[in-house]
């Protein structure tokens, strides 16, 4: 488990940018061909299948149109992200520069401890959440292949005298490969599309890393700012200017990660939206009348992208509040008691932190808890009108 630990501890997302270079990400040409031919291979193996050879059954459509939508939104995140893969580098190179000014000599040694229990935490949150998105989407694509197992040793056991049928990782055909009825075929079908399955689940993981690294990132940037503003009453007057400058320097920072970061993501963030209604209605569709294997299989997938969906929400109210907190830090930092030019250049960082910050859905709405909430009950209230008319 080399892999996941934490070898530097003052290094700023050390395991994101590890999981960036793994998959093609970061690391010049080659490896983003590399990038490239994987996208391409799971268009072949799982989006073409899906979308050119139809499903056995009507009631089948449903569950295939889910996971279509399914695959399509990670394939449409990661593409989003690899295109606008330099200005995640700036928001790196940005917080790189808050981390060595901060270790620098003379740095304030309550924010060195603040971004040393940070980088800490964010590693095994990240960790733990690339290992959960792993293990749900792993257990979605391996559970049928187990019991497919089961079914050909079993039917073995009785000399083959019943016919068998073979459970596939996702619902769909095979370019007139007997995947079903013929074991030999379906063995093929698991060696091709499980290598497309397995970077499918790693790029939805991936690309939950990045952001919340980002978003942690430039969070960790805010709470820096407000302690700082807390001690600059405390300082002789002759550092005093200095430390303002310093304190204005890291605002325009955070607010250029911030920025970065709604460039990079405010369109995965309305697509996340959409698929969140659309892929809700079709799996609570199917499995209102299908409680087999089958569903449970499509559970995982409910359940891993609603976790998903939460935890961003969730961690990007908590960067809107962040961002507002410095207006109370200065207002709590004895301003009255520092001099008259100090006042005069808080009262602008007073003005431009009362503005509200986050990252939106193509700026239409800010992504929130709120949002979030209001998602889920427009997806109730289609699905409540579907259910009527199907």
């Amino acid at each position: 488990m080399k892999y996941f630990e934490l070898t530097e501890p003052e290094a700023a997302m050390p395991l994101a940018l590890r999981l960036l270079e793994t998959y093609g990400l970061r690391g010049g040409k080659r490896k983003f061909l590399q990038f490239q031919v994987t996208i391409l291979w799971e268009l072949l193996m799982i989006v073409i299948p899906k979308i050119v050879f139809g499903y056995r059954s009507q009631d089948l459509v449903i569950r295939g149109l889910s996971e279509l939508l399914f695959q399509l939104h990670i394939m449409i995140r990661i593409s989003i992200f690899a295109w606008h893969r330099f200005k995640y580098e700036s928001l790196i190179d940005i917080i790189r520069k808050v981390y060595r000014k901060t270790f620098s000599t003379g740095g304030d040694p309550t924010s060195k401890s603040i971004i040393l229990k940070f980088n800490q935490m964010i590693n095994k949150q990240s960790k733990g959440y690339f290992l959960y998105i792993m293990g749900c989407v792993s257990l979605f694509s391996v559970a049928p292949v187990v019991q497919s197992v089961i079914i050909f040793m079993a039917n073995q056991s009785r000399n083959g005298t019943e016919k068998a049928e073979y459970v596939t990782m996702m619902e769909q055909e095979f370019y007139g490969l007997d995947i079903r009825g013929n074991f030999g075929h379906y063995a093929i079908y698991v060696a091709l599309a499980g290598l497309a399955h397995y970077y499918s689940a790693s790029f939805f993981a991936v690309t939950g890393v990045i952001i919340i690294c980002g978003v942690r990132c430039t969070i960790l940037t805010f709470k820096l700012i407000n302690v700082r503003l807390s001690k600059l009453h405390e300082l002789p007057k002759q550092d005093i200017r200095d430390e303002l400058r310093e304190i204005i320097d890291l605002h325009v920072d955070a607010l250029r990660c911030i920025q970065l970061l709604e460039q990079i993501a405010n369109l995965a963030m309305v697509i996340q939206i959409i698929d969140c209604v659309l892929i809700w209605i079709s799996m609570i569709l199917y499995m209102r009348n299908n409680l087999g294997v089958d569903a449970i299989s499509l559970m995982v997938l409910f359940v891993a992208l609603t976790g998903e969906t939460y935890a961003l929400c969730d961690l990007l109210t908590q960067l809107t509040s962040e961002s507002l907190a410095v207006t109370r830090a200065i207002i709590d930092c004895q301003w009255y008691s520092l001099p008259l030019d100090v006042q005069k250049s808080l009262s602008f960082v007073l003005f431009r932190a009362q503005r509200k910050e986050g990252i939106t859905a193509a700026k239409f709405f800010f992504m929130d808890i709120e949002r979030f909430g209001s998602v889920a009950q427009t997806s109730y209230s289609i699905y409540v009108v579907l259910k009527d008319q199907l």
